[in-house]
């Protein structure tokens, strides 16, 4: 047999053959597995500490320079921050 005869032999079993369903549950389980995850109460409070601590550990780090420096930073480290998470989110979702 040649292979494009093969081919088409293969091709008319699989027309001919009944059509595959999905499972009745298939759609709830694929918005399942792709719905973002949330945090526990645990993972909300354990951010909610990190952010204390972090924010307690820079006020005592920055108290010696000038407000106007603290402030410069904030103004220009923020809005970089935001970014960066930003494009971090964009490259995720792409994938």
């Amino acid at each position: 047999m040649q292979p494009d005869e093969a081919m088409d032999h293969l091709l008319r079993d699989a027309m001919a053959a009944e059509q595959p369903q999905l499972s009745p549950a298939f759609d709830d389980r694929v918005l399942r597995r792709v719905r973002p995850r949330r945090l526990t109460s645990f993972g909300r409070g354990v951010m909610w500490a990190y952010t204390a601590a972090t924010a307690a550990a820079a006020a005592w780090l920055l108290h010696d320079l000038p407000m106007t420096a603290i402030v410069a930073a904030v103004v220009v480290g923020v809005p970089l921050a935001i970014g960066v998470s930003a494009y971090g989110r964009s490259l995720v979702a792409r994938q």
